[in-house]
């Protein structure tokens, strides 16, 4: 009787909830691991977690259309081009360099930069898609709040071994520079796309949750 209990519960589950238990599970662990040495030890796992993230993003789009692999393919190459500017030249978001737990570096970029650039437009978009504003309104104020993730990240991102400042902190630019560019991709989704993304506001949540731990095990530790 409870085998088909299980088995009838099981069912009546949608696939996009059991994917989001599993990825619970997965940030979950490393907020957990965040307050121990054992933090050390999985945070190179991270490309790995990260991209999979992306493609659970993917396979949630409900248009896969050619507009939208277009707009992917711009956001990818376009924050990677706005990284590599921002690490050689400086003048967009100050002086960093990239450290190793973010994979392979292509002329000290890591690809997977772009991953997460993306993952966080695509969150963005869905955010826009709640507010009662103009188009121009709507991507501003949800790259803000893309832009207020990242305000969490920086303070973690040395001891993390993602990236690293010179002298230590980020200048404001640092986050204007982020709110701009983020700004556009956005825009241009809205302006030109009308798919969604059902589970891109979820993986938003436990972006800033998991950074949210980080910070706080890095502040008692």
């Amino acid at each position: 009787m409870k085998a088909t209990l299980l088995i009838s519960t099981a069912k009546s589950f949608s696939t996009e909830k059991w994917i989001k238990i599993f990825l619970f599970i997965f940030y979950a662990v490393g907020c957990v691991a965040a307050f121990f040495p054992l933090n050390q030890l999985i945070l190179p796992f991270t490309p790995f977690l990260l991209f999979s993230t992306f493609l659970v993003l993917l396979y949630f789009e409900d248009q896969k259309t050619n507009q939208l692999k277009v707009w992917y393919t711009f956001v990818f190459i376009g924050s990677f081009l706005v990284e590599w500017v921002g690490v050689h030249k400086g003048f967009l978001f100050g002086e960093y360099v990239y450290l190793d737990n973010l994979g392979y570096k292509l002329d000290g970029v890591p690809l997977l930069i772009a991953i997460n650039w993306l993952i966080l437009a695509v969150a963005g978009v869905t955010f826009s898609r709640k507010i009662k504003l103009n188009v121009y309104l709507k991507a501003i104020i949800s790259a803000a709040l893309v832009v207020l993730l990242d305000v969490l990240i920086e303070r973690v991102c040395e001891p993390l071994g993602f990236w690293k400042w010179d002298g230590g902190i980020p200048p404001l630019k640092n986050y204007m520079s982020w709110w701009i560019f983020m700004t556009i991709f956005i825009f241009l989704r809205l302006k030109f796309l009308r798919s969604n993304n059902s589970i891109s506001v979820y993986i938003y949540i436990l972006f800033f949750t998991y950074f949210f731990f980080q910070n706080l095990a890095l502040i008692q530790l």
